[in-house]
This record gives structure tokens, sequence and C-alpha cells, in this order.
């Protein structure tokens, strides 16, 4: 894993906790595995894949406490938005890393975007 994307992360996460959404989400996939060799030391697991993005999985959007603008949280950084089709998903691109939220399927699915107005 690239250092600058290491540091990146860091930086969102901290930003995310300040404006007080963090406590709100989980980050998943390939970018919890730094935190969990941090968290279980003395245990050798390596992962072999990174991704470039970090997936940010929010529970239960329905229940968010905080409001924040993301974009704007991480615009300095150099984060823009990036349009995926018509359907109106969003993820938040920069050329080290991309930040996705996702949410999980509860019920019926649908192909729809679950829209996260409080972010």
């Amino acid at each position: 894993m690239e250092k600058n994307q290491y540091n990146l992360c860091v930086e969102i996460l901290k930003r995310l906790r300040h404006a007080g959404v963090l406590n709100d989400i989980i980050v998943i996939g390939s970018w919890c595995i730094p935190f969990y060799s941090e968290y279980f030391r003395g245990v050798k697991y390596i992962s072999a894949i990174k991704t470039r993005d970090i997936d940010l999985l929010v529970p239960a959007p329905g229940k968010l406490k905080a409001s924040a603008d993301i974009p704007g949280l991480v615009k300095d950084l150099g984060f823009v938005i990036g349009y995926k089709g018509s359907k109106g998903y969003i993820k938040l691109e920069h050329p080290d890393l991309v930040i996705e939220f996702l949410v999980p399927e509860k019920g019926r699915g649908t192909d729809e975007p679950y829209a996260l107005p409080k972010f």
C-alpha cells in the first residue's frame, strides 16, 4: 500500500470523526486490513489485495445522527465527485483513492442508489 494512500485514508477518517459521522460508518473491504492488523497485533496476516477505493458502510442509513457535507470535507484534498450512469450514484474520486458509501440491502432489492441526504 502506498504511504500516500494510507495517509489520505487516515486524513479522511479524521475529518469524518471531526464532522461527527465516523461513529455511523464502518470501514469495510481491503481498507479495513491495515486497521485490523493494528488491532490484532501479533497475528500474521498480510492481504495481497489492495484496492484504490475505500468502502464505507452505512449500516443504518435511516438513523444517521449527524449531517455533513462529505464532498466539501475532502475537496481541498483533491477529491472530485464522479457520477456513475444516469441513476444518481456518486463517488468521490482522487488520483490515489476513491471513497464510496455503501448501504446494506434490506428487504426487496432495488437497482436504484440509496439516498443519503445527511451526507
